[in-house]
């Protein structure tokens, strides 16, 4: 799989998370208690973007209909979701951020 270098790699810093469009995909970066995890954007149950939902210690909750899931491997833990987040790889290389797809 290849690496995708991720822009804007200072909001990480500033705000503990990052979204970015890498290879036709919305990817979020997030800093959690596990360390960084890059997953895709979208609740799977509706749609909905992610990148400014609240974060309580290694999960992600979607606002709109109370779905949560596990940012370490995409499982939904509560809520209408079913299906699980897409996650990739993601490390820091010479100061920069790079996800895999």
């Amino acid at each position: 799989m290849p690496w995708y270098r991720v822009p804007q790699c200072d909001a990480l810093a500033a705000n503990g998370r990052v979204t970015a469009e890498i290879g036709g995909r919305e990817i979020l970066v997030c800093r959690i208690d596990a360390g960084l995890v890059a997953v895709a954007n979208r609740c799977t149950h509706s749609a909905w973007p992610l990148s400014s939902e609240p974060i309580e210690g290694n999960e992600i909750v979607c606002t709109l209909h109370g779905a949560r899931f596990d940012l370490r491997d995409g499982c939904p833990t509560a809520g209408p979701a079913s299906r699980p987040l897409a996650t990739y790889p993601v490390e820091f290389r010479d100061g920069e951020l790079y996800v895999s797809l």
